[in-house]
Formats: structure tokens, C-alpha cells, sequence
């Protein structure tokens, strides 16, 4: 899967970002809090509507000048030109979502079809991306699948939020979801990341098999 990481505003904006915020030497650049439903009819999932949480430097440099009526407040209107940036943005790095069938000989992303009602609001000073990845045919929960949001480059952090991490709507009450957490870099390899500018969109292979193993998981079985 491609996922070089730049989500939104685009790499370019995002240096710009962590040079103002003094981070411009650090993997990772962008931070995101990580809520996901997986919508079903039964035992089949539909779709997956994910709702991201992005750090208060991003936001804050995302939003500037969306303000339009200066009333000190961000619309839903105000901020709906730059959610579609972030959704068309997205679709290069396919969301940075992997669906796939749990124990399968080779893992098979399952794709999904263009996103759909996406929107952006504020949560205090935070941006948070709302959007639904309908899949291309309703999957079975049967087989036991496996959601992993992540990106492998390590640019954008992901991380369960704390609390409704992970809801099933519509599920038929025999579907469970489990969550897997990625394990904690060590510090050597923290240390080597830090030293990859912003403006790098590739790291090196040995980084990459340390970073790509960072996959937030929710694990969905159905009987």
C-alpha cells in the first residue's frame, strides 16, 4: 500500500507546519487520535467511518484564515473546502486503512469505494476529520477481518483514541470487536527517526520494517 504520509494541507504545508513549530527534524509530523465504526447489517460489514483527531499544531495551522465571517468560529461550512482536500489527499495513501481477512495465506487489502459524507469539525482547538469508506462488496464478519490504520512511513503517529475507539452499528449481537496497540518504538530507533526532515517522504528500509509494524488494530469476529 502507498502511504507516505501527508494528509490535508500536503507535504509542503506540513514542513512549512513543523518549521514554525520548531519540529522540523522529527518523524513523526502529524498526530492523529483515532475513532472508528465499522458499519454492518448483520454480519456484513458496509463501511467504515473513521473520525480523526489531529494535534493542536496542525489544526491550528490547517484552519488559518477559515474564518470567514470572523465570528471567532469555524463552521462545518467554513471548514468544508479543506475537508475535501483531506479526503482527495487521502486517496493517493488509500486512506491509510488496510481491511483484510484475518489468517489468510497472503494478507489481500480488501479496497474500498470513494469516500462519502466527510466533513471536518472543531473539538476545542482540535480539527477533527469525519468520513465513511463504503466497501466495494459487504464482507462477511464471519471470516474474521482485520482493520489496520496506520502509515508505515511513520510521518503521521496513529493512535486509539481513549475512549469509543472502536463501535460496530448495525451488528448482529453474535460480532465482537477487539483492539489490538501497535508496541512502543525503542529509543534507538526513536532517535533515528528524529533525525529525517519533514521534507523526506521516504525513510530507509531498515526503519520501515520497524516502523510498518505500528498497525492499530481492530480485530471483528462474527458467529
Amino acid at each position: 500500500m502507498k502511504k507516505i504520509a501527508a494528509i490535508g494541507m500536503g507535504l509542503a504545508c506540513l514542513g512549512g507546519l513543523m518549521g514554525t513549530v520548531g519540529q522540523a527534524l522529527a518523524h513523526p509530523h502529524v498526530w492523529v487520535s483515532v475513532r472508528t465504526e465499522l458499519v454492518m447489517d448483520g454480519t456484513k460489514v458496509s463501511a467504515i467511518k473513521h473520525h480523526w483527531l489531529f494535534d493542536d499544531a496542525f489544526s491550528a495551522f490547517a484552519s488559518q484564515g477559515l474564518d470567514e465571517n470572523g465570528d471567532g468560529k469555524l463552521s462545518r461550512e467554513e471548514l468544508q473546502p479543506l475537508a475535501q482536500v483531506n479526503v482527495e489527499s487521502l486517496s493517493e495513501y488509500d486512506y491509510f486503512s488496510d481491511l483484510y481477512v484475518k489468517g489468510a495465506p497472503a494478507k489481500e487489502e480488501l479496497p474500498f469505494t470513494d469516500p462519502k459524507d466527510y466533513w471536518l469539525s472543531m473539538k476545542g482547538d482540535q480539527l477533527e476529520l469525519h468520513f465513511t469508506l463504503p466497501v466495494v462488496a459487504e464482507l462477511d464478519g464471519k471470516a474474521d477481518l482485520v482493520l489496520d490504520v496506520y502509515d508505515p512511513s511513520f510521518f503521521v503517529d496513529f493512535s486509539f483514541a481513549e475512549k469509543n475507539t472502536a463501535k460496530l452499528v448495525g451488528a448482529d449481537e453474535s460480532c465482537k470487536v477487539a483492539l489490538k496497540k501497535p508496541e512502543a518504538l525503542d529509543d534507538d530507533t526513536i532517535g533515528l527517526l528524529a533525525q529525517i526532515p519533514a521534507d523526506q517522504r521516504e525513510i530507509p528500509e531498515d526503519l520501515m520494517k520497524m516502523t510498518s509494524t505500528l498497525a492499530n488494530q481492530v480485530q471483528l469476529t462474527c458467529k
